[in-house]
């Protein structure tokens, strides 16, 4: 049962200040945003909203609340039991009724309260918690209507962000995320969830880490999960007439043999080449011209556009600083030759490079393509 509370009418609340003034001076107010716990205004702003609209309740009990202030200035207040959803992309098919969990997540777009009508006109004022951790959003800026579908996308990507902190956190830490991409890692779509946050903390603390990586990571990818990653690329016209060729490199990585993962990736490597080529001719009309570096931007663009958001889970941006390392030229001469597509295919990337970290890394990156096409 939702519990609902109203109020006849409330003063208008428009915000807050973002600093001390005094009487007569102009005074900057904030009227939207989204933050979380982990900003030490959250609880600011959460106390004062509590001793505004949630004062006759047990706050203690309370674990999120939605709060409208309508154009007539009386509030409705939900609080705890009201059903929150969320919009997803899936990677994988999903019944109805059936069980979501956060590794069959690609991203996160939206968040509504599907039981609860939410007018153009309204204020907002949203808290839920993930986790060990809260979000708030607030809009209280109604000089113009609000959208409700921007306001949908604004409380899906806050939600997203708690949700994937830990991906977060790791982009804005500069050096392990410099340090895990130099490895051949990125939060691949099909690593999103449990094996990338266990990669994450194998990368701050480092004790046994090679057992560490292959035990809690590279084990999980039985031949049975593999397949799947590679039958869904089927469903892809450009990946469907490739189909003979990629199944050669995804079987010679399951024969779990040296020779296997060098056969894996030097198959792989020519045809991410061979697919990025085909797609953007067929996209353009153009190719003859076209350089490896340009394709590189294109398919992270598309990325861009697919989710029409930059901090989505699909990461384009970082995405294609992460390719262009993966895809990185080398100088003989310089004695500069780093594992990459260019120096496995003109045979000068050293033989022991070719690992089995590798030939899964590169069967994770044509994923990812498959996901951004």
């Amino acid at each position: 049962m939702i519990m609902k509370l109203h109020i006849k009418q409330a003063r208008n609340f428009i915000g807050f200040s973002l600093k001390n003034i005094k009487k007569g001076e102009k005074i900057k107010v904030l009227v939207k945003a989204g933050i979380t716990s982990d900003d030490p205004n959250f609880y600011h702003y959460i106390e004062q909203i509590s001793n505004i609209f949630l004062n006759k309740i047990n706050v203690n009990s309370v674990y999120q609340f939605l709060i409208l202030i309508h154009r007539d200035l009386s509030v409705d207040i939900y609080i705890n039991d009201f059903p929150v959803e969320i919009e997803i992309i899936a990677k994988r098919n999903i019944k109805k009724g059936e069980i979501v969990r956060q590794s069959d997540i690609v991203d996160i777009r939206k968040l509504r309260f599907p039981d609860i009508k939410v007018l153009e006109t309204d204020k907002i004022i949203f808290c839920f918690k993930v986790g060990w951790k809260f979000g708030l959003f607030f809009d209280l800026d109604r000089s113009q209507k609000m959208k409700l579908e921007d306001l949908f996308l604004s409380l899906g990507r806050l939600y997203r962000y708690l949700s994937f902190q830990y991906i977060y956190d790791v982009l804005k830490t500069k050096p392990q995320f410099e340090e895990m991409i130099k490895d051949g890692w990125f939060p691949f779509v099909e690593l999103l969830g449990r094996e990338y946050k266990l990669l994450t903390e194998i990368y701050q603390n480092k004790f046994n880490f090679d057992d560490r990586i292959k035990n809690l990571v590279i084990n999980n990818f039985s031949k049975e999960r593999i397949e799947k990653i590679m039958n869904r690329w089927w469903n892809k016209q450009i990946f469907k007439e490739k189909q003979k060729l990629l199944e050669a490199g995804v079987k010679a990585f399951l024969e779990n043999t040296e020779k296997g993962y060098i056969n894996c990736i030097k198959n792989l490597y020519s045809e991410i080449d061979g697919i990025l080529r085909y797609q953007y001719f067929k996209e353009t009309s153009q190719g003859r011209d076209i350089k490896f570096s340009d394709l590189l931007d294109w398919i992270c663009e598309k990325g861009k556009r697919k989710t029409k958001d930059a901090s989505s889970l699909f990461f384009p941006t970082y995405f294609l600083e992460y390719l262009k390392r993966q895809f990185e030229k080398f100088d003989l001469e310089k004695g500069k030759i780093p594992f990459s597509r260019h120096s496995s295919l003109h045979g000068v990337a050293k033989p022991e490079s070719y690992s089995q970290i590798r030939a899964l890394q590169t069967i994770l990156i044509v994923d990812q393509i498959y996901f951004y096409l």
